[in-house]
């Protein structure tokens, strides 16, 4: 009897140590639609809504993301892949992703061609992928999460705030449909 008590205590140490050992695992997150007045084009009938983008897909790791449907991963490794769908050709494009639970949120570019001079233009019918520019700009988030008391792990929700292309030096909100319709811009309920 008393070897069994052991043999049970030596079992539940072993638990005990190795679940220590396990990393926690990463809270899903979603991505939606932001309630930004730059996305200006909601509300506008499909027919008569001047779209200048079109969203072909959203990856995290090579893996395809929905909007409203939970991923798994930090939202800096998403990776927009856009399509040019005007007439004209664009310097930049830009999606800006905030942190809604957060009080004063980031904002975070996803940005496809720089706008310096040495860039080739997005022409139209050319797709380009969009992804957050490397450097200290993700540390910056970080900070601000933290100076509100909150940590981006804990962060379960990004939202697509506006969608900018830069024509002639200039910024411009664009309207921005979605190859998917799973992925199209809905109000929320």
């Amino acid at each position: 009897m008393l070897m069994s008590f052991r043999y049970v205590g030596l079992v539940l140490l072993i638990i005990l140590f190795s679940s220590l050992s396990i990393p926690a695992q990463e809270q899903p997150k979603i991505l939606e639609w932001g309630d930004h007045a730059n996305l200006r084009c909601r509300g506008v009938e499909a027919s008569k809504a001047n779209y200048a983008i079109e969203l072909e897909d959203i990856l995290i790791d090579g893996r395809s993301v929905l909007v409203g449907q939970p991923f798994v991963g930090d939202v800096r490794d998403l990776v927009f892949r856009v399509k040019n769908i005007s007439d004209g050709p664009f310097g930049l494009i830009q999606i800006t992703v905030v942190l809604p639970e957060v009080k004063r949120p980031p904002e975070i570019p996803f940005v496809g061609t720089s706008a310096d001079s040495k860039a080739k233009p997005v022409a139209p019918g050319q797709e380009t992928e969009l992804r957050v520019p490397s450097g200290k700009l993700y540390d910056w988030v970080k900070d601000t999460v933290a100076a509100q008391g909150l940590q981006l792990p804990q962060i379960k929700t990004a939202a697509i705030d506006a969608v900018i292309v830069q024509t002639g030096g200039q910024g411009v909100s664009v309207c921005i449909k979605a190859r998917d319709p799973r992925n199209e811009w809905r109000p929320r309920p």
